[in-house]
């Protein structure tokens, strides 16, 4: 206790940077349960981050690095420990570089401050005719979040565009660049997630996007939404535009329901065990990759009759199952009940395991 009453009144000493305590983070994540926060700092500067450092106001206390907190689930309503949120701001042109390869077109490297909106920042890409972000449009939480969690969607993951991330160790205060190739990227996965690597506070990305047209339109129905549209050519704002409302159509709005997005990981599973499942259900949608074949969660989850179902304050979303909401005035051991039942459901009828996309906190 002696050592808590020391931190605390450093944090009152602190000549630039306001502590906020028993802050509600309601606001700060998708699903908006009213969770409280012990500590909060606001980070608007790197001064800010190492002041704090300075200060030792993470040792012995439970820190907690949050962005928009679009892929975090708290499992309770109140933390007890600090959170600290980037509010850093920023977009630049790095770079301008011409590949000698013949095969590989010409890109831009563009830095981008963690703080920023992600949706904000693809838009941004794709204004400037930048090819490589645009089927990621649109999904919530913050450019910083982006490569813990390597979001991906409609056939884009965005470890494709990364090329470096910046950090600084808020255990000792040094700064470290990742390379794309140390950040160990996989699906929805990253060395940035692990226990471990939590102490590093990510303030700016490097992406390298494509000047030269290279669209992904294979995955899900962006070719129907674009052939009813009758665009044969589409352009780089076709592409997002398509994205954009398909999202809109199947999933809640954010800050009107609250959700996470994507709840799970689609399993990848053997080819055996995907040939088991084609013999009862032939139309079982799939999609082959090196470890095996990734069947789309929504569809076991909608097939074990859990899509439209709601019990109390959450549910799932009645226009694609891979969405738990919550509508209001609950409580995070709601949603967690409700995951573990689709979990056992899931498995009882395919026998496949499925984990939460989002982060437990």
């Amino acid at each position: 206790m002696e050592g808590q009453r020391t931190t605390d009144n450093r944090q009152q000493t602190l000549s630039n940077l306001r502590c906020n305590d028993m802050m509600s983070l309601k606001s700060l994540n998708t699903m908006g349960f009213d969770v409280v926060a012990r500590h909060f700092y606001e980070i608007n500067s790197l001064n800010d981050i190492k002041e704090l450092i300075d200060n030792n106001i993470f040792k012995n206390n439970k820190t907690l690095i949050l962005g928009g907190g679009s892929n975090i689930l708290f499992t309770n309503e109140y933390f007890d420990g600090i959170v600290i949120h980037s509010n850093l701001k920023g977009i630049s042109f790095v770079e301008s570089q011409q590949s000698t390869d013949n095969e590989c077109p010409e890109f831009l490297t563009v830095r981008c401050m963690s703080g920023e909106i992600w949706k904000d920042f693809v838009d941004f890409t794709v204004s400037n005719n930048l090819y490589g972000l645009e089927n990621l449009v649109d999904i919530p939480g913050s450019v910083g979040a982006a490569p813990v969690q390597n979001i991906g969607a409609y056939g884009s993951e965005v470890k494709d565009c990364i090329t470096k991330v910046y950090t600084i160790n808020i255990e000792n205060g040094e700064e470290r660049v990742f390379e794309n190739e140390e950040c160990d990227f996989a699906y929805r996965n990253s060395i940035f997630k692990k226990e471990e690597n939590k102490k590093y506070f990510i303030y700016a990305i490097d992406f390298k996007l494509k000047k030269d047209a290279e669209l992904k339109l294979e995955y899900g129905n962006i070719k129907d939404y674009l052939s009813k549209k009758n665009i044969e050519s589409p352009t780089l704002s076709d592409v997002a535009n398509a994205i954009k409302t398909i999202r809109a159509e199947k999933l809640p709005e954010v800050g009107v329901v609250g959700s996470v997005g994507s709840f799970f990981q689609n399993p990848i599973v053997s080819v055996e065990k995907y040939q088991s499942v084609k013999e009862t259900y032939p139309e079982v949608p799939s999609y082959p990759n090196d470890n095996g074949v990734k069947i789309p969660a929504g569809w076991l989850i909608d097939k074990s009759g859990w899509k439209g179902y709601r019990e109390n304050h959450v549910g799932v979303w009645d226009k694609q199952a891979l969405v738990l909401v919550h509508y209001g005035d609950g409580k995070p051991e709601e949603i967690l009940n409700l995951m573990k039942k689709i979990q056992e459901s899931v498995e009882e009828k395919f026998g496949i395991k499925i984990k939460p996309e989002v982060n437990l906190v």
